[in-house]
């Protein structure tokens, strides 16, 4: 997340939304770990999420976000002219990215599990 916020305020757009969606699909893969799940191996945020549901149905309401990063993993790798996201699209890639990120890091400190500000950081 701190490379995609980086590149946001230095105008490198594609490469910040692949790294929103990155961040996004790292912390969806880190839940199930956390609840110690396979891990598939895809890039699909969708697919990970409906993984992630299956123990907390909570995560449905980050479908908006998943289903907006999703062509970030591709689309932006190998853009055209005509297909390179300007600002407006970047800076909402990171506050969906941050979303999940903060949304996650919640569920796995939740008081239940005892991880208590585990993850605690200065972002």
């Amino acid at each position: 997340m701190k490379s995609a916020r980086a590149l946001l305020k230095i105008e490198i757009f594609s490469t910040a939304t692949y790294h929103c969606q990155q961040a996004s699909e790292k912390a969806l893969k880190a839940y199930l770990a956390f609840k110690r799940r396979p891990i598939i191996k895809t890039h699909d945020l969708i697919k990970l999420l409906d993984q992630c549901a299956k123990f907390d149905k909570d995560f449905i309401k980050q479908l908006d976000a998943a289903i907006y990063l999703n062509p970030f993993s591709t689309k932006f790798r190998y853009p055209t002219e005509y297909d390179i996201p300007d600002f407006i699209e970047t800076e909402r890639a990171v506050k969906y990215a941050q979303k999940i990120m903060k949304f996650v890091i919640k569920k796995i400190e939740e008081p239940e599990t005892g991880q208590k500000e585990l993850f605690k950081t200065n972002s």
